[in-house]
């Protein structure tokens, strides 16, 4: 075979691959199999940090998803900088009333802990939920136990559903399940389950009001300790928020008990956008104290924008003051994030 039949192959099988009717294409793109991903690259700098400008890749996962027929659903989803099997999952729907979910995923806890890094209005989560609900908190129990960031997933089973339709919305949604309580990809320590659940009312479409708990135990040294014990670790929290095309509002309250210390976080969010789909702005408030019986606590205040350069891709400017009490022993540090986020 001459080099021109070989090109004029390779022409053919491109043209095959990427014209819009391509059965190639529509494999890779149908409803039965979806591949997506995301990364952010993030610079950040701290005026207390002993490394005061640190740039690195700070997440890059890649989903697959899909559905095997009307009822049935699946979702991998892998990520690399700090390799894990963050998903696994798959999901039966019987009615909108009812979905049954088993495998490994987020955990119903808090609004937004269901958010993803690659859709969260700031570069990263707010203290509260980074500490209290499994992600990678210098106070977050999980971390000690497994040493892994979570992202408040955990492997288990959850019942979900949307209840009593209105015009055009439900008016009640839930998730509840048994979950095993280590974290992602790390197996159990002990004999119990941890239970977690989520109940929001939506009397309008933009608006949601609800609450949920979290009961359930975590193997870790305590400080007062030489050995690994269980430890209970508690939640309840509230939340609302108001999501319109322009404006986006957020609160929520997380109470918690980490094997007898008791914590507290609250925080709120505003976000508007100068232009619809394109920039937007933000101011975040965060409270967090870890110790409630010594008050050790910090305030974080946070201000942001976000550009969106293509859909799903954004860069990201965030300045975040924070005051530390004297019983948290830390200095009041300045810290800017610059992220940028490419997502397919």
């Amino acid at each position: 075979m001459n080099r021109l039949s070989i090109i004029s192959l390779l022409c053919l099988f491109c043209s095959t691959c990427f014209a819009q009717e391509s059965p190639i294409r529509d494999f890779f793109n149908s409803p039965y199999l979806q591949f997506g991903g995301n990364g952010q690259l993030m610079y950040r700098y701290s005026d207390v940090d002993e490394i005061h400008h640190d740039t690195k890749a700070k997440n890059l996962f890649l989903s697959v998803n899909g559905k095997l027929n009307e009822s049935f659903r699946y979702g991998f989803l892998l990520e690399f900088v700090n390799p894990s099997v963050q998903e696994f999952w798959g999901e039966w729907t019987a009615d909108k009333a009812f979905n049954l979910k088993v495998g490994q995923f987020k955990s119903p806890f808090t609004m937004e802990s269901q958010f993803v890094p690659a859709t969260l209005e700031t570069a990263s989560y707010s203290r509260t939920i980074a500490n209290l609900v499994g992600y990678a908190g210098e106070d977050d129990v999980l971390r000690r136990q497994n040493s892994k960031n979570n992202f408040g997933r955990d492997a288990g089973i959850m019942a979900s559903g949307e209840l009593i339709p209105l015009a055009n919305h439900n008016l009640i949604s839930y998730s509840v399940g048994l979950f095993q309580g280590t974290g992602v990809t790390t197996g159990e320590t002990n004999n119990n389950k941890d239970f977690a659940g989520m109940l929001l009312f939506k009397p309008v479409k933009e608006l949601r009001l609800g609450g949920g708990a979290y009961f359930g135990q975590a193997t870790y040294l305590k400080a007062s300790e030489d050995v690994l014990n269980d430890h209970v670790r508690n939640r309840w929290f509230l939340s609302a928020d108001y999501n319109s095309k322009r404006f986006t509002a957020r609160t929520e309250w997380v109470n918690g008990n980490d094997g007898g210390i008791k914590k507290e976080g609250v925080y709120a969010l505003g976000l508007y956008y100068l232009i619809p789909e394109k920039l937007n702005i933000l101011g975040k408030v965060d409270y967090y104290n870890r110790n409630k019986d010594v008050n050790a606590d910090v305030f974080d205040y946070t201000l942001g924008i976000n550009y969106y350069f293509y859909p799903k891709c954004r860069v990201q400017l965030n300045y975040t003051y924070s005051d530390y009490s004297e019983k948290w022993g830390a200095e009041n540090s300045n810290v800017v994030f610059a992220q940028l986020q490419i997502a397919f």
